[in-house]
C-alpha cells in the first residue's frame, strides 16, 4: 500500500487556471476562490417501499449553480452593468483548473448580485444557473 507521502510532489499553479465566458476571459478576480461549482441534485438517490425495500435511482440531472468570484472591476461586471441583453442570455462557460475541464453551453446570470462598499477591494459574486454543467478530467 502506498503512503500519503508518496503524493507529496502534486502541483497546483492557479496560474493554469482558465476561466471563460462566452470566449471573454476574466482579469481580475477575488482574493479567495475563483469559482464554487454546485450541483442541485444528487447523482444517486435511494427510495424505499413500504417494507423497506431499497431502489437506486440514477439521477441525469445536471443543473448545477456556478458561481464566479470577480472583481468589480473587470470586463465582464462592466459588461453585466452596460448590456442587458448580455444580462438576460445564456452563456457558455468553460473552466480549465489543472485538474477538470468545467462547462455549461447553458448558463444564466440568476440575478444582480450583492454589492458592498468598503476599504477592501471592490467583488462581486457572480452566480450563474447552468441548465447542464459537466465535470471531466482535464488530462
Amino acid at each position: 500500500m502506498d503512503s500519503i507521502n508518496n503524493y507529496t510532489d502534486g502541483r497546483w499553479d492557479i496560474g493554469d487556471m482558465v476561466v471563460s465566458v462566452d470566449g471573454i476571459k476574466p482579469k481580475l478576480f477575488t482574493s479567495g476562490d475563483v469559482f464554487t461549482l454546485s450541483f442541485n441534485e444528487d447523482n444517486i438517490t435511494i427510495q424505499s417501499d413500504v417494507f423497506g425495500n431499497g431502489i437506486t435511482v440514477i439521477n441525469h440531472n445536471g443543473q448545477a449553480d456556478l458561481t464566479l468570484n470577480l472583481s468589480r472591476l473587470d470586463p465582464i461586471w462592466t459588461k453585466v452593468l452596460e448590456d442587458q441583453q448580455f444580462k438576460e442570455m445564456a452563456h457558455k462557460v468553460i473552466i480549465y483548473t489543472p485538474v477538470e475541464i468545467i462547462s455549461s453551453s447553458s448558463a444564466s446570470i440568476a440575478k444582480l448580485p450583492d454589492i458592498n462598499g468598503n476599504n477592501d477591494a471592490p467583488t462581486i459574486a457572480l452566480l450563474l444557473h447552468c441548465v447542464r454543467a459537466s465535470v471531466d478530467p482535464n488530462k
